[in-house]
């Protein structure tokens, strides 16, 4: 048979509150793991980069990240066609700056020069600046790369994602 002892009034409390305090405790720990993910990258913006298009020679890149983004996700292919994505890096989010993982996941081309299939890009950009823009675009400048199809960009500091954006490039 159990045996229940009552507790003096004083130890009860005591012990809610110790409960409390680790219950309390426990939910800013949490909080602050989950708000990592989100304080990084503190705005972004995608779309097709319409500014220096209208200067487009064959051959050149020549990306002008400034100006206004026509937001969409649908891209025209062909040559001078520059899309991607702007973003900010929040200065909360790291102790110095940051060297980026830039990827490109793009439909399979093929370099006419060298005969190399190509279907991922990788960019390391270090040492970001931090609470100041960035650009992450690709630009069709090669008839080679006028392939309609899936590109992905994604951003990665370390092993964390930290921007993922989908483009569907097609043909006119």
């Amino acid at each position: 048979m159990l045996e229940f002892t009552a507790l003096p009034d004083d130890e009860v409390t005591m012990r809610i509150i110790k409960s409390i305090a680790l219950i309390v405790l426990v939910w800013f720990a949490a909080g602050s793991l989950f708000a990592d993910e989100k304080r990084i990258i503190y705005d972004f913006e995608y779309g097709i980069f319409s500014r220096g298009m209208e200067d487009y020679r064959g051959g050149d890149r020549y990306l002008t990240p400034e100006g206004p983004l026509e937001k969409t996700t649908v891209i025209p292919a062909r040559l001078g066609m520059k899309f991607g994505v702007r973003y900010w890096l929040s200065r909360g989010g790291f102790l110095t700056k940051p060297t980026l993982h830039l990827i490109y996941h793009v439909p399979t081309m093929i370099n006419p020069d060298t005969g190399e299939f190509i279907d991922k890009i990788e960019i390391l950009q270090e040492e970001s600046e931090l609470d100041y823009m960035h650009t992450m675009a690709f630009e069709i400048a090669h008839q080679h790369e006028l392939v309609p199809g899936e590109y992905r960009f994604y951003v990665f500091f370390e092993n964390q994602k930290l921007l993922e954006q989908v483009f569907q490039v097609v043909l006119q």
